[in-house]
């Protein structure tokens, strides 16, 4: 047995009800293979992002994405915190996901639920061509807002690691302790009004 295989038993247990494939199978890795991803993949994804349901079809959601070697790539990493900083450097893009918070000029209060939905699709669309991905919510959002010159009503989110999975045997020994801890689904989350 492999330790990917120790991994997968640990991440991926049974769902308790019968789930569509793509929700069963989705898990966020935490190291990746550094193999490039072609461009066309990442059109692809970004493509499943843009068809995502938003309130009253805003879209109110941006994404700058850049191939590790970059300056952009370097930019991104150095504005995740020191846990992320730890397993993302092998993934090959990342992906700085962006909530539009005003609509013709009011603050739209949909926004983040409307970005999580593109990012959804996004991960999903990833896993369908064979990749994974990783959000990650913990970087400095005015040093990427800064680097990037982001227009004040352009709120950066979430970053996105995205690659193929990477062999687990050449993996460093912490990363496979994390991805070895158990993280259980939540139960009880549905109660029936009557």
């Amino acid at each position: 047995m492999t330790k990917l295989d120790d991994i997968l038993r640990v991440r991926k247990p049974a769902p308790a009800h019968p789930v569509i494939a793509p929700v069963a199978v989705r898990w966020s890795p935490r190291f990746y293979s550094g193999e490039k991803i072609p461009r066309e993949h990442l059109d692809t994804m970004f493509e499943a992002a843009r068809w995502a349901p938003s309130a009253h079809n805003r879209q109110p959601w941006q994404f700058f994405f850049t191939e590790k070697g970059s300056d952009h790539y370097g930019k991104i990493f150095s504005a995740l915190n020191g846990y992320n900083q730890s397993w993302a450097g092998t993934a090959p893009v990342l992906v700085l996901a962006c909530a539009e918070t005003k609509a013709g000029g009011k603050a739209n209060q949909f926004c983040y639920y409307d970005l999580g939905a593109a990012v959804l699709a996004f991960v999903l669309q990833a896993q369908a061509l064979g990749y994974h991905a990783r959000q990650m919510g913990l970087f400095d959002r005015e040093k990427v807002r800064k680097f990037f010159r982001l227009k004040p009503d352009l709120e950066p989110f979430i970053v996105i690691a995205v690659g193929r999975i990477g062999n687990y045997e050449e993996a460093p020994d912490a990363i496979v302790k994390m991805e070895l801890d158990p993280r259980p689904r939540k139960t009880g989350i549905a109660t029936e009004l009557k």
